[in-house]
């Protein structure tokens, strides 16, 4: 590892997509990770396989932190908890480049950015994520990640300290989307934002606040590069792909367990009726309990991202909510998108980007499926003509160097 520069990553790193936009760099760079209090909100190694596991306890304050690290550049996904905007500020100070990376689609409307349309899930519904946060965590870690965020604060210049605070008094108390309109200053911001694509990155930049110059570059999306080449098979499969959301999990669009296991029902026996196999992707924040059941009665099939790739040839028809996932479906020329817009919250259309583009065909009921499962070829020929434009304004490039891309950005030294 010596001779490579170091660069930190500040973010979700137990999942596994996340991780992997950084494939085509891993051995470019020495990675470190940084978003927990302490080792046990960490389930899962895969961080391991790309580098080392940082921990905001392990440093008295931000400058002692990127004093032992040293690195090249700071990458977040998300500058929205206190210790993300002191680091934010520190990198600032220092003159280390700072990047708002993109990890996932944007639209106009953000599921569950309203809290009048959220729910808590039903007790005991997506109770590992709880643990993850919350369940018996070490007093003494807590405390010393307390006393991160209050030496960083005493270690700033009068003007930086004030702005933490003032970020605090307003965070504790609003959504993060709520926080942006009130605090509009760049003091908040990356230095650098790395989009997949420009209407993805206009939707941030609108939702964010941010200025009309920000300073942005465009890569595609890193993770759908194994996926861009994919051709259809001669023969495509009678089956139908769903692309799920951890909807219920998290009381999004006022989804509950009861809703979920409506609509897991009624799904799979219209997909027995007309012979269609059903093949189930799930969200990885997601309780995959009502699947099992169903897998169990060999009402559906789960899979994973290999095995995905292994069946997109084949794949004729998907369908989904609102997922950064559906966008190679919506790109590919064999398959034909249907999107789910029927919530429990109201008439939401959650999946507009691909509606308004031509790609997606939207259904507010599960029995309009009895209408379209017989015969899709009419949907696919309305649909096809707009994948091409869909492509270039919401993915950038779809062809498989996203990740290249992504490279030489960070492998720049002029920024």
């Amino acid at each position: 590892m010596a001779g490579k520069s170091n660069i930190l990553i500040v973010g979700d790193y137990n999942r596994k997509d996340y991780l992997d936009l950084f494939k085509a760099c891993r051995n470019d760079f020495n990675f470190y990770f940084l978003e927990y209090a302490f080792p046990k909100e960490v389930t899962s190694d895969y961080y391991l396989t790309y580098g080392k596991a940082i921990f905001w306890g392990d440093f008295s304050d931000a400058y002692t932190l990127l004093d032992e690290i040293s690195p090249k550049k700071v990458i977040f996904f998300y500058i929205e908890a206190y210790n993300h905007v002191a680091l934010n500020l520190a990198c600032k100070e220092k003159d280390i480049p700072t990047f708002h990376m993109e990890h996932g689609l944007r639209a106009d409307y953000v599921p569950g950015s309203d809290p009048a349309i959220r729910q808590p899930p039903a007790p005991g519904y997506g109770k590992r994520f709880q643990k993850l946060f919350h369940f018996a965590a070490s007093l003494k870690a807590r405390i010393r990640n307390r006393l991160f965020l209050l030496n960083s604060i005493k270690k700033f210049s009068p003007e930086d300290a004030a702005f933490v605070k003032h970020f605090i008094s307003i965070r504790r108390t609003h959504t993060f989307a709520a926080t942006a309109r009130k605090i509009t200053s760049p003091k908040r911001q990356a230095r650098f934002h790395i989009s997949f694509s420009p209407n993805i990155f206009a939707v941030h930049q609108h939702n964010d606040i941010l200025p009309p110059d920000q300073k942005v570059y465009f890569t595609g999306v890193p993770y759908f590069d194994h996926l861009a080449h994919v051709k259809a098979t001669p023969t495509t499969s009678r089956a139908i792909l769903l692309i799920d959301q951890p909807l219920a999990e998290h009381g999004l669009l006022k989804w509950d367990k009861k809703y979920k296991a409506d609509f897991v029902h009624i799904l799979t026996r219209i997909c027995r009726q007309y012979n269609y196999k059903l093949y189930v992707k799930p969200h990885p924040r997601q309780d995959l309990e009502i699947w099992r059941q169903a897998q169990q009665l060999s009402l559906c099939y789960m899979i994973d991202d290999k095995q995905l790739g292994e069946l997109t040839p084949t794949i004729p028809l998907v369908l989904g909510f609102y997922s950064t996932y559906l966008m190679p479906f919506a790109s590919f020329k064999h398959t034909t998108l249907i999107t789910y817009e029927n919530h429990p919250a109201g008439g939401f259309l959650v999946s507009r980007p691909f509606v308004e583009a031509g790609v997606a065909h939207p259904i507010y009921d599960l029995q309009e499926l009895h209408a379209i499962l017989p015969d899709i070829a009419q949907l696919h020929q309305q649909q096809l003509p707009n994948k091409i434009k869909f492509t270039e304004a919401w993915m950038y490039k779809f062809d498989g160097k996203s990740g290249e891309r992504l490279r030489e950005i960070l492998l720049r030294n002029d920024l």
